[in-house]
């Protein structure tokens, strides 16, 4: 299978270890900080370099349901990866690190962890999909805690590793040229269970031979991406085995299957799942509707009981206590859920025990003992790992990977909540200068589409905000409303869309909420109404592109995707282009004018020309080539830049690195004051 590769795994610097690992591991392996870090005499304001160069682990976004880690069956250390980018070797350095959850002894890396490869999705029936997120390891202890499996990923392959406490030793047990999509220990430990999908080897040859007499057109294609029809999405998965000391293939116990298929047990649609010998609890939607928020329910002593407290609605995470008797339970609540919550229920006993209500994002737990350990990312502070206790939900810190940020001079955090016209709620983060007085109005940047947790760069990571407000811009991270088709009870994912495009009604929703904010920031004195700019990738793109094509409240824009059209959607592909129809889009440009008047910038006939720039990646540039070419003979002041070997969220440092700093001067020049 063909990967982009984004940068290998460099030595940024010497190692401290607290006993041998092999040669290789030491020059390529990510150095950790400090544990004690010296407060600064003088903090400094943050640059785009401090940015970039924050050691991260997991996946990109916040899900409660993701896994930055894996926790060891004694509850004693976790797993993670650590990947810090170096914007001068356009490469990241990589480190297998293993947690003490006891916080008074010190993390230590036992090896490095492979190369940042670049995922791809699987959308509309095709995979290779360029989605650009770094691919995330697989970490897993054995059963009896004292062995570690993860894998490695490269541009050509995979390859999986063991690691053993007990001599303190790694080894490579297997090389595979596809991705290893699950991985799981026997039950006795004597063997690994991985699957994979080999048949993508096969079926990109079989594309390959079939253009030796011209490729079929048809709903393989995505011109977008590729002039080559995409293998399809339902190559299916083989599971394999090894042997777990020597990596020798051996045959697939047949009664382990299950092992590497954990949500085999859970009931339809359930998005959580916990059981303790014959009790069980999971949380899915009660009714069939698209959207719909999952409700907590527990089985015990054969039968089902349910919890009628509002508390227990929009659960997505459950885990039982030790002995069984308690069960611990995460939810998203607030404006747009804007806040995570945890509980303590009893079934059967008591009302659920309100543990611990924050704005902060808290994600990827485990249980053990009477601890929940959790990554965590607040508004000012990058992901840590954090314990959480069960008896009084207080919090403290297990690993910072990023102590020396503490060192630096963030803006002024402001958590705004409002609604818009149409009477749906949602929040922002308004980030001002630091030492700002409220003595003057400042230029303002509207940064989307998600504001849980650290406010680094909004979806897709381009615009840093505290760069931007160190400069003297106002930052409003805004999170964008809930969908409009949530109020009417969609059952499918077609009328999902359906109810959201009609009149544009979740655009002109979006828009309704940017507006009624920018209106008071502007009543309040903090914004300069004449110098607003608003940004955006994906779906933060079209809500910007249908807010320049339809408001005359923004004086420039930059977009990391663009741009709807009626001359995109013959590079989607047949089968997006059918989606979109489906959705309720215009079939053909015949009696579609009005519809593109309102949603294509292009075609707006009332949108405003300001300054504008495009940072596209070489996977997506093409969808705006028809608004590149129409705006610009339009006479608005366009600008375009291009990335190579980008997806559609852009990885490589020096690009990262770039588009931070053109940012930040393209705004400086086009809405910033000139002392700034």
């Amino acid at each position: 299978m063909k990967l982009f590769r984004l940068a290998g795994y460099v030595g940024c610097a010497l190692l401290v270890l607290p006993f041998p690992v092999s040669a290789k591991s030491q020059d390529t392996a990510c150095q950790l900080p400090r544990t004690a870090v010296e407060p600064a005499a003088r903090k400094q304001s943050v640059t785009p370099d401090d940015l970039l160069r924050l050691r991260d682990f997991g996946g990109f976004g916040v899900a409660i349901a993701s896994q930055p880690f894996k926790l060891a069956p004694d509850g004693k250390l976790l797993a993670l990866q650590i990947r810090q980018a170096d914007p001068v070797a356009n490469s990241y350095c990589t480190a297998v690190v293993l947690v003490p959850t006891d916080a008074r002894r010190k993390p230590f890396v036992i090896d490095s962890g492979g190369e940042i490869v670049a995922t791809y999705s699987t959308a509309y029936g095709a995979a290779e999909v360029p989605q650009g997120l770094p691919k995330s390891p697989l970490f897993r202890w054995s059963p009896d805690g004292q062995s570690l499996a993860y894998t490695k990923s490269f541009p050509d392959h995979s390859e999986l590793w063991r690691f053993d406490l007990q001599d303190r030793s790694i080894r490579r047990l297997m090389t595979t040229p596809v991705d290893i999509e699950a991985l799981a220990w026997s039950s006795d430990g004597s063997a690994l269970l991985y699957s994979s999908r080999p048949g993508r080897i096969e079926a990109l040859e079989k594309i390959k031979n079939e253009g030796r007499t011209g490729y079929l057109y048809d709903e393989r294609f995505r011109p977008l991406y590729s002039d080559r029809p995409l293998i399809a999405a339902d190559v299916p998965l083989v599971e394999r085995a090894i042997d777990s000391a020597h990596g020798k293939a051996i045959p697939f116990p047949s009664d382990e299957g299950q092992r590497l298929a954990s949500t085999t047990e859970w009931p339809e649609k359930a998005v959580a799942y916990a059981s303790y010998h014959d009790k069980v609890a999971w949380s899915a939607p009660l009714v069939n509707a698209h959207g719909s928020k999952p409700t907590l329910n527990v089985r015990m002593n054969g039968r089902v009981i349910g919890c009628d407290n509002a508390v227990c609605t929009n659960v997505h995470g459950v885990w039982w206590s030790g002995n069984g008797r308690t069960l611990v339970f995460e939810r998203r609540a607030g404006v747009a859920d804007s806040r995570t919550e945890f509980y303590t229920w009893k079934p059967g006993e008591t009302s659920p025990r309100a543990l611990l209500s924050t704005a902060d994002a808290i994600f990827g737990c485990e249980l053990t003992g009477n601890n929940l350990f959790c990554a965590e990312e607040t508004a000012t502070k990058p992901r840590s790992v954090i314990a959480i206790s069960i008896g009084d939900g207080t919090r403290h810190r297990i690993f910072d990977p990023n102590p020396e940020f503490s060192r630096r001079l963030l803006g002024i955090i402001q958590r705004l909540e409002w609604s818009n016209a149409f009477g749906i709620s949602t929040f922002g983060d308004l980030v001002l200068p630091p030492g700002y007085r409220h003595d003057h109005r400042l230029p303002l940047v509207i940064v989307q589409y998600e504001s849980r947790g650290f406010l680094r760069g909004g979806t897709g990571d381009e615009y840093p905000i505290q760069a931007l407000a160190a400069r003297g811009f106002a930052v409003l991270s805004f999170n964008r409303p809930p969908w409009f088709a949530l109020s009417g009870a969609p059952r499918t994912g077609t009328e999902f869309d359906q109810y959201n495009n009609k009149g544009f009604a979740d655009r002109r929703s979006n828009l309704s909420s940017i507006e009624t904010i920018i209106h008071r920031l502007v009543d309040a004195g903090i914004v300069d109404p004449e110098r607003v700019a608003i940004t955006g990738l994906s779906d933060g793109a079209v809500t910007a592109t249908f807010a320049l094509a339809n408001s005359p409240l923004f004086s420039a824009a930059i977009l990391s995707t663009c741009c709807e059209g009626p001359f995109g959607f013959e590079i989607a592909g047949v089968a997006l282009d059918d989606h979109y129809i489906k959705g309720g889009y215009p079939s053909t440009r015949r009696g579609d004018r009005e519809f593109w008047e309102l949603n294509s910038l292009s075609d707006a006939p009332r949108a405003k020309a300001v300054p504008l720039l495009i940072q596209a990646s070489s996977a997506e540039y093409r969808m705006a080539l028809g608004t590149y070419r129409e705006l610009r003979h339009q006479g608005w002041p366009i600008e375009m830049y291009v990335y190579p070997d980008e997806g559609h969220i852009k990885i490589w440092p020096a690009h990262r690195l770039t588009i931070y700093q053109r940012n930040i001067e393209w705004l400086t020049r086009k809405i910033g004051l000139p002392e700034w």
